[in-house]
């Protein structure tokens, strides 16, 4: 087996005469020759500095003119359809006189109900199909 003392030394790296005494001035020389590059793009500093406004201004002028409308409730009953109503009613525990507590009625809402309810005109057809079903 070889020793490590065995193995002849070679020097396979060479440096050109001056090389390292040369180095700070040819960095110094390719430093000072780059030209000074822009960040951006003309077209995207056209952008931001002509479109990003107007959006801004657009953007407030929609909400400065249409301001968000409070939601009633009877605004988001109404986005609700009858038959859901209708079927949550039905499997809940809430019984009729429970929920007209809860509810205050005008006389202009008592008169509509009226309306709705009794105002119907059906035929005869009709009364027997809702007889025969009860």
């Amino acid at each position: 087996m070889k020793r490590l003392e065995d193995i002849p030394k070679k020097d396979i790296f060479k440096v050109p005469e001056g090389y390292f005494e040369d180095l700070p001035s040819i960095i110094q020389s390719r430093v000072a020759g780059q030209k000074k590059e822009r960040a951006f793009l003309p077209s995207f500093s056209f952008g931001l500095r002509y479109a990003l406004p107007v959006v801004i201004l657009g953007a407030i002028g929609y909400f400065w003119f249409n301001p968000a409308k409070p939601k009633t409730a009877e605004s988001i009953l109404a986005t609700i359809e009858t038959e859901d109503l209708v079927a949550y009613l039905n499997e809940t525990d809430l019984t009729t006189d429970e929920l007209l507590e809860s509810v205050q009625l005008d006389a202009n809402d008592v008169d509509h109900l009226e309306d709705e309810v009794y105002g119907e005109q059906l035929s005869d057809e009709d009364l027997d199909e809702i007889l025969d079903e009860i």
